[in-house]
């Protein structure tokens, strides 16, 4: 749920008139388990496009200290 969170924050950045899809993720690792209740902070970044493909990475953190990182990839529909 993590990655797709992350996916859905560049997908509105990247896809303002148009359709996205979730064509890929990697490395993506969580470093603690997530309690009901916790406030994660995301943060994105857009490596490179591709034509029409968008590569991103991703870290996520609570209270300050990373829990989740990852790359993904979208592509437009």
């Amino acid at each position: 749920m993590l990655a797709e969170a992350m996916a859905q924050l560049a997908g509105g950045l990247v896809f303002r008139e148009a359709h996205g899809l979730l064509t890929g993720i990697e490395h993506c690792q969580i470093d603690r388990p997530i309690e009901p209740g916790d406030i994660i902070a995301l943060t994105v970044t857009l490596e490179a496009e591709f034509g029409g493909t968008y590569r991103f990475s991703g870290t996520g953190s609570i209270g300050g200290l990373q829990c989740v990182r990852g790359r993904f990839y979208l592509a437009q529909a």
